[in-house]
C-alpha cells in the first residue's frame, strides 16, 4: 500500500526484494496464528460441542445421510460440514484442531476472496484494503475459528458472489459469449449449491435476492440470460439434490421437518425462542466492524450518488444490494443469532474497498482509532469486574489478564492510526488499525482457555472417563451439554430434555427416559450408574430420597453415581 507521493521513497531492486519479502514474512505469521487459535482450545457450549458430535458419530460407524446427535435422528441442518468435519476426523483423529479445523479453512479462503475480488475489480490497493478490513472485523475473526455452520455458508456465499462478480465483469469486457464468463457463472451454480448444502435455502435466498433487487435497480434484465441456466441448473441439482432425496427416502418426516418447521416456521414464528428486536443485527453489525465502521456508513450511502449509467454493470451495487438485503432479511426473522450477520461481513469490507473520489478520509480514520481507544477502556472496566454480579466478577477474574493484553493491543492500534493520520500516512495508519484489532481478537481467542469450566464441559467429561468403565451408564438429567458427548465418546440417555431432540425421540423413545419419576426408578434398579446434572437437580433428587454421591462439581453442573 502506498502512501503520501511527497514522502515516497526511491524504489530500487533492494527496497523492491525487502517489500516483497516483507510480504511474505507478513503472509507466512498471518497464516500460522490464524490456524494455531483454532487448537488448545476446549469446544465450547452449546454450537460447538454440537457441530463436533455430530461429524463425531459419523465417523465411527454411524449414518452419513441421516445425521444423528446422540444417537438420535438430527435433521436441523444439511450435513456438508459435518462430512468434511467427519471425514477429518477420519484422517486426522479426533481433536479440538480437526473439529474446527473446516471453519477455519472456510475463514481463511474468504481472506483470499475478498482480496481476489478486490485486486480484480479495482486493483491491489483496494483488493489489500477490503483483506485489511475483513481481518479488523472481531466478529469475523471470531467466528472463523469458532465451530459453527455459518464461516462455511459464508465462504461458499461468498464464493458465489464472486464467481457472480468476475461473471459479470468478463461479460461486461469480451462480451455475453465469453467463455470465461460462462464459466465463472458455473462456478455461481456449484457455489450455490454447496451453500444449500450448508444451511439450506438460505444459500439460494440471499444470491437469488441480491440479483434480482440489483437488476431491478440497475434496470438490467440482460443478466438474467446471462446466467447460463441451460448448464447451471443441472449443475446445481447435480451438487445439491441428491442428498436432499436420500434424506427424504430414508426418513419419512424429512420433508416436513426441514422445509417447514426449520425453515418457514423457524422464520415467521418464535418456535425456537430466539426472538430479539428488528433492530437487533445493525448494533451486531456495528460492534462486529467497530473500527471500520466509519467507513462502512460511508460506503452504504455511496450506490445512491453513483453516476454509472443504467444497464452498465455495477458491481459497487452488487456489494450494496447484498449487504442491505442480509441485514434486512435476518432482522425480520424471529430467529436472531449473532452469527446469522455473517455473509454481510466480507461483502461489506469489498464495499468499502471500492476506490472513492476523495479515497481514504481522515475523519474516518481518527474516528476508528477513538473507537479503539473507547474499546480499550470499556473492556478494561469489564476486566475489572466492578459492576458485575457475583458471577461475572469471577468470569471477569479469570479472564482480566489476557484481557488487559487485549486492551493494550487496542489503545496502541488506536494511538498508532491517529499519529499516522496526523503525519498524514493514510494507508500506513489503516494498516496498524486494522492489524491491532486482528491481534487483539486473537487474544480473546487465546483467553477462552482460562475459563473453560465455565462454558466447556470438557473437564467433566474427563473427570468420568478417569473414574469411569466405558461399560457404565450415563444419563443427562434435564440438561445436555453439547460437549460432554463429544469428550465422553458416546451417546448419553436423556432424562426429562427434549428441546432441540424432539423429533429424535419422537421416532426412538426408549433412547430417553420421559420424566423424574421414570429416571429415579431406574436409578434405583442399577447397581453400577452415573448421571450429569445441574446443582438444583441434584438437589430436589436428594430432597426425594434418592441415593446420589456427588463425584465431581463444576460451576454449572455436578457429576454424581448411583454408589
Amino acid at each position: 500500500m502506498l502512501d503520501d507521493p511527497s514522502t515516497a521513497v526511491k524504489v530500487t531492486p533492494t527496497t523492491a526484494g525487502l517489500g516483497r519479502l516483507t510480504i511474505v514474512v507478513a503472509f507466512a505469521a498471518v497464516t500460522i496464528l490464524w490456524f494455531a487459535l483454532l487448537a488448545h482450545r476446549p469446544l465450547y457450549d452449546p454450537d460447538e460441542g454440537r457441530y463436533a458430535e455430530i461429524p463425531r458419530e459419523m465417523a465411527t460407524g454411524g449414518d452419513w445421510v441421516v445425521p444423528h446427535l446422540d444417537g438420535l435422528v438430527y435433521l436441523e441442518k444439511p450435513p456438508l460440514q459435518y462430512w468434511l468435519t467427519a471425514l477429518t476426523f477420519q484422517c486426522f483423529g479426533l481433536s479440538e484442531f480437526t473439529a474446527r479445523l473446516w471453519t477455519g479453512i472456510a475463514g481463511y479462503c474468504s481472506l483470499g476472496l475478498v482480496f481476489f475480488v478486490g485486486y480484480r475489480l479495482w486493483g491491489l490497493r483496494a483488493g489489500l484494503k477490503a483483506l485489511l478490513l475483513s481481518m479488523a472485523s472481531s466478529l469475523f475473526v471470531l467466528l472463523g475459528h469458532q465451530l459453527t455452520l455459518d464461516m462455511v455458508l459464508s465462504t461458499c456465499l461468498l464464493a458465489c458472489l464472486t464467481c457472480f462478480l468476475m461473471a459479470e465483469s468478463e461479460a461486461a469486457a469480451r462480451g455475453r459469449s465469453s467463455s470465461r464468463a460462462r464459466t465463472w457463472m458455473l462456478g455461481c451454480w456449484a457455489a450455490m449449491a454447496l451453500s444449500v448444502l450448508s444451511k439450506g435455502l438460505i444459500g439460494m435466498l440471499i444470491p437469488g435476492s441480491t440479483l434480482g433487487l440489483y437488476a431491478l435497480w440497475q434496470r438490467d434484465f440482460g443478466v438474467l440470460h446471462r446466467l447460463n441456466i441451460r448448464f447451471g441448473l443441472p449443475l446445481f441439482a447435480l451438487i445439491a439434490a441428491p442428498w436432499f432425496v436420500m434424506a427424504a427416502r430414508a426418513n419419512a418426516a424429512f420433508l416436513q421437518f426441514f422445509f417447514i418447521r426449520e425453515h418457514f416456521q423457524r422464520f415467521l414464528t418464535p418456535i425456537e425462542n430466539r426472538t430479539e428486536p428488528w433492530w437487533y443485527f445493525a448494533p451486531v453489525l456495528g460492534v462486529g466492524i467497530l473500527p471500520w465502521l466509519p467507513q462502512a456508513l460511508r460506503a452504504l450511502a455511496r450506490p445512491f450518488r453513483s453516476s454509472a449509467p443504467h444497464q452498465c454493470f455495477e458491481p459497487a451495487r452488487v456489494l450494496w444490494v447484498w449487504c442491505v438485503f442480509v441485514l434486512i432479511f435476518f432482522s425480520a426473522s424471529n430467529a436472531k443469532l449473532i452469527p446469522y450477520i455473517l455473509p454481510a461481513i466480507p461483502a461489506l469490507a469489498l464495499l468499502c474497498a471500492v476506490p472513492a473520489a476523495n479515497g481514504e478520509t481522515r475523519r474516518d480514520l481518527v474516528l476508528g482509532g477513538m473507537l479503539s481507544l473507547a474499546s480499550c477502556l470499556g473492556i478494561l472496566i469489564y476486566a475489572s469486574g466492578a459492576w458485575a454480579t457475583a458471577d461475572g466478577r469471577a468470569l471477569a477474574t479469570q479472564l482480566s489478564p489476557t484481557l488487559v493484553g487485549t486492551a493494550t493491543l487496542l489503545a496502541l492500534a488506536g494511538l498508532g492510526c491517529t499519529g499516522l493520520v496526523l503525519r498524514n500516512r493514510l494507508d500506513a495508519a489503516l494498516l496498524v488499525l486494522c492489524c491491532g484489532w486482528f491481534l487483539a481478537s486473537a487474544t480473546v481467542l487465546v483467553a477462552a482457555n482460562s475459563v473453560q469450566q465455565f462454558f466447556s464441559a470438557k473437564d467433566a467429561a474427563i473427570a468420568l472417563r478417569t473414574a469411569v468403565p466405558q461399560a457404565s451408564a450415563v444419563f443427562s438429567v434435564r440438561t445436555y451439554e453439547q460437549s460432554f458427548t463429544f469428550y465422553w465418546g458416546r451417546p448419553v440417555v436423556l432424562v426429562d430434555y427434549r428441546d432441540e431432540f424432539t423429533l429424535g425421540l419422537t421416532q426412538d423413545p426408549d433412547r430417553g427416559i420421559a420424566t423424574l419419576a421414570q429416571f429415579s426408578d431406574r436409578w434405583r434398579s442399577l447397581n453400577d450408574a452415573y448421571a450429569i446434572m445441574q446443582p438444583r437437580t441434584r438437589d430436589a433428587l436428594l430432597a426425594q430420597g434418592l441415593p446420589l454421591r456427588e463425584i465431581a462439581h463444576f460451576p454449572n453442573i455436578v457429576l454424581v453415581s448411583r454408589r
